[in-house]
């Protein structure tokens, strides 16, 4: 301002002189900041699309975490996780993602490019409708209009979620629309209409199963989605593919990356819950979602303290604890303890989902960032393997059309060939391994440790056997502990059905027999808080967002 008061006062002294359009250079448009009409409709979509694969892999974690899947510090769920947490989160889902579908929609109409609209009111979907189910009350109606409403409202799940309902149809409606050109550039799809439609109704479907316990017209509404495309062949997953390039830009699986750049120094604990529930019973994709740096468990409280201790009196039977075997080696959920030199013989990532190694007994650490696929793995946001879980649960619980042990046979399926053609481990590569009995090496295939088509049918009969023999509380149990196995890599849903079923029920308590309340919500951003007068920050993060009516309290 005082630059431009001086500007004035100059030209008016010298207005007879001179002709003075200094005056102007506030109305003009900076080089270095285009105009949304100025910008490519292509890279703005792109721009959109890498955002939110970047806000996946910004909430999905913490929802692995809470739900065993991944390791939880705690050691108490009131400070997991501070208010600090999300904000980098809320900045990308407002000001990037959001700030930017609005800023194409109009560009895109003028330029008649409906499928770019399409896409983008999808993907705001997704992220608003995960924002409510991570927050709950959060600014929509009001957000992202400048100074008309500088500390918007919140509005209640419910609404929001009926918004998005709407959104997603008239996403429907715009990628039906005939334009000029499509969407070459998609990221995901190509710009396969017909593959965004499904990615639509299978929004859908997830809205009205999450809302089923507060809707009595869920079930009738996914009745009426059966006729509509879905996310039910793998051609349609909706995965966000990364590359083998590690610099200008590291396009590696963001997890890839902290884990691996560094020779022997992991940075990430596997959960031992979760590691034991997917190794029992021989599951096939165990070698492909964890890799073990050592195949024995450490006998030095000096790497592992747990080993010197006794389970917890709280643990019910059975409950696994600090070894469990096979050389699994990770933490307890909410063991905090601090960090011991064993960086490069805990268990950590395999191949999938994050393009590490696949496991053949090499009991050998991380050598650095040439290891198994180098970081081209996928977040995987949407799979087929999800949506037969779905509709499992769905037509079990609410009758809708299909029988549900056939879903889930699908569902297992599904997510054993996404798995296990993730990587293709060299049959013919030698491992060398200690024979305990003779102490001489020996050396064996890595062939003999990849799991084959009888390994998976094997896998599916023993649980299609336990769902024949069970009630239907049991079968739902079941259903739900095979699709946590299929979701390693999606804390997302992990957290909303474990919030929304209540299984798996013999999930791991916290190391800490008094946990306090189970985070049925989080802590609403710092950003939001302070920066909006309209929101106040939560007394506790066990409030429940409006559809998980029988969430969890404390475990």
């Amino acid at each position: 301002m005082k630059l431009l008061q001086k500007t004035i006062f100059t030209c008016l002294v010298f207005a007879g002189l001179i002709s003075c359009e200094t005056t102007e250079l506030d109305l003009l448009n900076s080089p270095n900041a285009l105009s949304p009409e100025q910008a490519d409709i292509d890279l703005y979509l792109n721009g959109i699309e890498r955002d939110f694969a970047t806000f996946f892999e910004q909430v999905t974690e913490e929802g692995m975490e809470v739900t065993r899947i991944l390791h939880m510090f705690g050691p108490i769920y009131q400070n997991a996780y501070s208010p600090d947490n999300y904000n980098a989160t809320y900045t990308n889902a407002y000001a990037n993602i959001l700030a930017d579908v609005r800023a194409l929609e109009p560009v895109a109409e003028e330029a008649e490019l409906y499928t770019h609209i399409g896409i983008s009111k999808i993907i705001e979907a997704y992220v608003i409708i995960t924002m409510v189910d991570y927050l709950g009350e959060i600014p929509y109606s009001e957000a992202i209009q400048g100074l008309e409403f500088q500390n918007p409202t919140l509005d209640s799940g419910e609404a929001i979620y009926e918004a998005m309902e709407a959104l997603l149809n008239d996403a429907i409606v715009q990628l039906d629309r005939d334009e000029i050109s499509g969407a070459d550039s998609d990221l995901f799809y190509g710009g396969d209409e017909d593959a965004w439609k499904a990615v639509a109704n299978t929004l859908k479907l997830k809205l009205y199963l999450q809302s089923r316990l507060v809707d009595n017209d869920a079930g009738s509404k996914i009745e009426d989605l059966l006729d509509e495309t879905l996310i039910l062949d793998p051609s349609l997953d909706l995965a966000f593919q990364y590359s083998t390039t590690d610099q200008n830009p590291d396009s590696r699986h963001p997890i890839f990356g902290r884990n691996f750049d560094v020779p022997a120094d992991v940075t990430d604990y596997m959960s031992n819950d979760f590691m034991s529930r997917v190794k029992e019973d021989n599951d096939p994709r165990t070698r492909y979602y964890f890799y073990r740096q050592s195949l024995n468990f450490t006998q030095d409280p000096n790497e592992a303290e747990c080993i010197t201790q006794s389970a917890p009196p709280h643990y019910p039977a059975g409950t696994p604890f600090c070894n469990i075997g096979d050389g699994y080696w990770g933490r307890d959920h909410g063991d905090d303890d601090g960090i011991p030199p064993d960086g490069g013989v805990r268990t950590t990532w395999g191949a999938y989902p994050i393009g590490g190694p696949f496991d053949g007994n090499q009991g050998t650490s991380i050598p650095g960032r040439t290891v198994g696929l180098q970081g081209a793995g996928i977040s995987p946001i949407l799979l087929s393997s999800f949506t037969n879980f779905m509709l499992a649960e769905s037509s079990l619980t609410l009758g809708t059309s299909g029988d549900p042990r056939d879903y889930l046979e699908t569902g297992i399926r599904a997510s054993m060939d996404k798995v296990l053609n993730f990587i293709a481990p060299d049959p013919n590569e030698i491992i060398v391994e200690d024979d305990p009995d003779t102490d001489e090496d020996e050396t064996v295939l890595q062939g003999a440790f990849i799991p084959n088509n009888e390994d998976v049918d094997d896998y599916v009969d023993l649980i299609l056997n336990r769902y024949d023999n069970a009630d239907n509380e049991g079968k739902l149990a079941i259903i739900v502990e095979e699709y946590f196995k299929a979701l390693f890599g999606n804390g997302v849903e992990a957290y909303n059905t474990y919030r929304r079923t209540g299984y798996p029920e013999d999930l791991q308590p916290t190391l800490t027999e008094d946990p306090g309340e189970f985070i049925n919500s989080f802590f609403y951003p710092n950003e939001l808080v302070l920066q909006n007068s309209n929101a106040d920050q939560k007394p506790g993060q066990g409030i429940r967002v409006f559809w998980a009516v029988n969430g969890p309290t404390v475990d």
